[in-house]
């Protein structure tokens, strides 16, 4: 019998539009590679094949792959459903979605382990902005369960706090505050699979891969925001210029801090190389996007590998 493959897209997060882009990149690799699959849309109302509702655990799928930006899907709610469930599935677990999704929380555990992330503090109600006047500006506002740039403001007066905290807020009760990283932004895929792909053999283990690294340069806005990413205001620019060294060290911050969270799937890791600092890791995106604005595939294509080969090989081994 032919394995059922779930896209899973939608949700009712601000970053819905972008998961069904993403979803339908998805399901178009996964019939490129054969499987029989279908498009699975989240909404208020529920799940929906079609415009249908149906119930998950009806369908008989082998393996769903979960492109629900934002929430419910990349802070822990699917997978634990699908976990319960008893289906396989494309990303982290119940504990790490959620730990990933929170950025402060998971900011602070890399800390610990050694891994350079910004000087930031979490906020649940309007401060005396007057707390920031040591800091180094500019300062990033952002509401600390978010995605997509969604509600986050760069500030670079204490004058501007207040109205970024309120707007930060819209998106999520807790706010984050840190300090700006001024330098290059630049972006790397990484996943985790028993097959090489970048060398094309099969492995006796899995292993832990970086896919590339994409500089970013906003042309129309100060940093990396919505617009900048959907909307075509910035130049993405795979590989990255930066130097082999750089290149590396950023592969192996990149490697590490999968393995240290125990991440599963594609994962993108954002960072910002500061001239003294280094490499600077500025968010861990569990399930990053898959729509044709977005930098994974850009880095899928850069390297020669065909999206539906990555997705498939990933589905086979969670199905297996």
């Amino acid at each position: 019998m032919q394995k059922l493959i779930g896209v899973l897209a939608g949700g009712y997060s601000s970053e819905r539009g972008i998961s069904l882009a993403s979803g339908k990149t998805a399901y178009d690799a996964f019939i490129e590679a054969g499987y029989s699959t279908i498009f699975i849309e989240l909404d208020r109302d529920g799940f929906k094949v079609d415009g249908a509702l149906v119930k998950i655990s009806d369908l008989g799928l082998a393996y769903v792959f979960n492109v629900i930006h934002g929430t419910p899907g990349e802070d822990g709610h699917i997978s634990g459903m699908l976990e319960v469930f008893g289906i396989p599935h494309s990303t982290c677990d119940t504990f790490t979605s959620a730990l990933t999704f929170s950025k402060f929380q998971c900011n602070t555990l890399l800390r610990d382990k050694g891994i350079v992330v910004p000087r930031g503090i979490s906020l649940m109600e309007l401060p005396d902005p007057t707390i920031f006047n040591d800091w180094n500006f500019p300062l990033f506002v952002k509401p600390n369960r978010s995605g997509s740039s969604f509600g986050v403001s760069r500030i670079t007066s204490i004058e501007e706090f207040t109205q970024a905290f309120e707007e930060a807020q819209r998106e999520c009760q807790e706010v984050i505050v840190e300090e700006g990283i001024t330098g290059i932004e630049v972006g790397c895929g990484v996943l985790r699979s028993a097959y090489d792909f970048g060398a094309g053999v099969q492995l006796d283990t899995q292993k832990t891969q970086a896919i590339a690294i994409t500089e970013i340069v906003p042309t129309e806005s100060a940093f990396f925001d919505y617009e900048a990413k959907y909307d075509g205001k910035s130049q993405e620019i795979t590989p990255a210029r930066i130097s082999e060294e750089t290149d590396a060290l950023i592969q192996d911050i990149s490697i590490h801090t999968y393995d240290a969270l125990a991440l599963k799937g594609i994962v993108r890791m954002d960072f910002i190389i500061d001239a003294n600092k280094g490499p600077v890791l500025i968010e861990v995106n569990s399930i990053p996007g898959l729509s044709p604005a977005s930098i994974v595939p850009q880095q899928i294509a850069y390297r020669g590998w065909k999206l539906s080969e990555v997705l498939s090989r990933l589905a086979e081994e969670q199905i297996a």
